[in-house]
């Protein structure tokens, strides 16, 4: 037996009577070997894409399979334990806290595992055709989708335009839409009044709290006091005595861009003449993310809202550790009531509560 030492100190067995007789191994080792270089711009175009369009096919499939393996394992988990009512609720629930993944994301790889009890793992189909298609209710008719999917080439985007007016006649057969969410799963509005401020002593005096760690001096001497609640106009800072505290940081509101169904930049005037921009994340709800079609859904929605108001209202609380700002946001109509945009969104279904954050939630390409 003949011992070589491998570049990575791994030591490799060759024996001899295979070598003698010529057999080949029982198994093959692939090697990476690089492809000749290429020569001109258009065969170094072609490499590049097939390249990619392979990585990224396999990298689809890939997901495809964890999501449908991972439901799997969550409703069998279920059917299992099925004689305890509870048991669902509470497996999405630790799942989400211990393993830090989203409970939107787990009951739609547990619904993924129930419409697609086989995943072909050759289909042509990537996992944003799968979660349109588990849209469609009707076994059969799923089926026969997935099979214009495949043999059209369609895009997942052109998936949704085929199944959405079916989603829409079966809905229309039926006297009751969707179920519309709780109560208990709405939020309580935090509706200030805009325009007023605090009175706060930051150790070297009192200021003018504006919100978003912005202040203004009192100036002149006054009688005001730590804790008092103030107007700011063109005269100067009048105290407002029958205010309270549940009124402040709420502001009058210039949209500059829905970034998507959850996350907007809007210009703040957090004194006259003074505006701020920032980047707000609507409280106690989370929209489906961009990429998809529920996310493209849900920014359309809250655009087409804004664009029919005459004016946008929001109230703001800061969370957490990370220094960022929720906002709750409420628009005028040029007729009709108040809208409060954050329970709009969960009622007509695009968004789910959600009153934990992480650092990750604001970090989207806003730029």
């Amino acid at each position: 037996m003949l011992i070589a030492q491998c570049p990575f100190g791994v030591f490799a067995a060759t024996f001899s009577r295979a070598a003698a007789t010529k057999r080949r191994p029982t198994m093959a080792t692939r090697v990476l070997a690089p492809a000749p270089a290429k020569t001109s711009y258009a065969e170094l175009r072609r490499g590049v894409e097939a390249a990619l369009l392979t990585g990224r096919r396999d990298a689809d499939r890939a997901k495809v399979h964890t999501y449908w393996e991972t439901g799997r394992l969550i409703n069998e988990h279920i059917l299992l334990h099925s004689e305890r009512a509870d048991c669902g609720a509470k497996v999405f629930i630790r799942l989400e806290r211990d393993l830090k993944v989203s409970k939107r994301v787990l009951y739609q790889c547990a619904q993924f595992g129930r419409m697609f009890p086989i995943v072909n793992g050759r289909s042509q189909l990537g996992w944003a055709h799968h979660r349109v298609l588990c849209q469609v209710e009707d076994a059969t008719q799923r089926k026969a989708l997935a099979l214009q999917a495949t043999n059209e080439a369609l895009t997942a985007t052109q998936l949704e335009e085929r199944i959405r007016p079916l989603n829409l006649a079966r809905n229309s057969d039926t006297d009751a839409g969707p179920p519309a969410p709780e109560k208990s799963d709405l939020l309580k509005p935090n509706r200030g009044t805009p325009g007023l401020h605090l009175i706060v002593d930051r150790g070297d005096g009192l200021v003018v709290d504006l919100g978003f760690k912005l202040y203004r001096e009192l100036g002149a001497p006054s009688n005001l006091k730590a804790g008092d609640i103030v107007r700011l106009t063109d005269d100067g800072i009048r105290s407002v005595a029958d205010a309270t505290k549940a009124e402040l940081f709420t502001y009058a509101a210039t949209l500059r861009r829905v970034v998507d169904g959850d996350t907007l930049v809007v210009a703040l005037e957090v004194a006259p003449g003074i505006f701020v921009e920032q980047k707000l994340r609507l409280r106690g709800l989370d929209c489906a993310e961009l990429s998809t079609p529920e996310g493209q859904a849900a920014k359309r929605f809250v655009q087409n809202l804004v664009t029919a108001s005459d004016s946008v209202v929001l109230s703001t609380t800061k969370p957490d550790k990370y220094d960022r700002y929720l906002a709750d946001v409420f628009l005028q109509p040029a007729t009709g009531e108040e809208i409060f945009l954050n329970n709009t969104l969960l009622q007509n279904h695009h968004a789910l509560r959600k009153d934990a954050w992480e650092f990750r939630d604001w970090e989207k390409d806003w730029l």
